[in-house]
């Protein structure tokens, strides 16, 4: 049932995905559980997706224009 609605309701094929990362992560009222937890649910996002039929593409570790420009190449919106 889960991957009918996955095929009903999608509106790209696309994802990205910022994996979680030790440099940055802090925790605040928004975001209330740690690293590990939020290394689990990378995990489980990085299996669910493909299985439901999308591509994940997991955005690098680099500037922020660099990665709008990875974006771009992906979605060739060049």
């Amino acid at each position: 049932m889960l991957a009918a609605l996955g095929q009903l309701h999608r509106y790209n094929r696309h994802v990205f995905l910022t994996p979680p990362w030790p440099e940055i992560y802090v925790g605040d009222r928004e975001r209330r559980h740690d690293f590990t937890a939020a290394v689990a649910e990378y995990d489980r996002l990085t299996a669910a997706y493909p299985a439901l039929g999308y591509e994940v593409h997991v955005l690098p570790k680099i500037g922020i224009e660099e990665r709008a420009d990875f974006i771009y190449s992906v979605l060739d919106l060049e």
